[in-house]
């Protein structure tokens, strides 16, 4: 399927806030090793989930104090594009 240049636009945008929150998370957080996201940009941007992937258990437990902060921030880059999110916590999670 062709993306229209609407969502090209959307995808370009959401792509350069999640570069910055993975070279944020990179710099900030122990244990961290890489960020995925998935998206339907139909339902675009409550279908939108960022994961980030620690180490090991202990690397997550010891930086879940940090997702309220990952989660501002995503919130804060998608803002500056024009992306409004709602939840917040329902867009970006942690994991192993």
């Amino acid at each position: 399927m062709k993306m229209s240049k609407t969502v090209r636009r959307m995808n370009d945008k959401l792509l350069g806030a999640l570069k910055t929150l993975n070279d944020f998370a990179a710099e900030e957080l122990d244990g961290y090793t890489k960020l995925e996201h998935t998206v339907a940009f139909d339902l675009f941007p409550g279908s939108l989930l960022v994961t980030c992937y620690f180490e090991d258990q202990e690397s997550l437990d010891k930086n879940m104090s940090e997702q309220k902060i990952l989660q501002k921030k995503l919130q804060k880059l998608l803002l500056k594009q024009g992306i409004v999110l709602k939840d917040v916590k329902q867009n970006l999670i942690f994991s192993i």
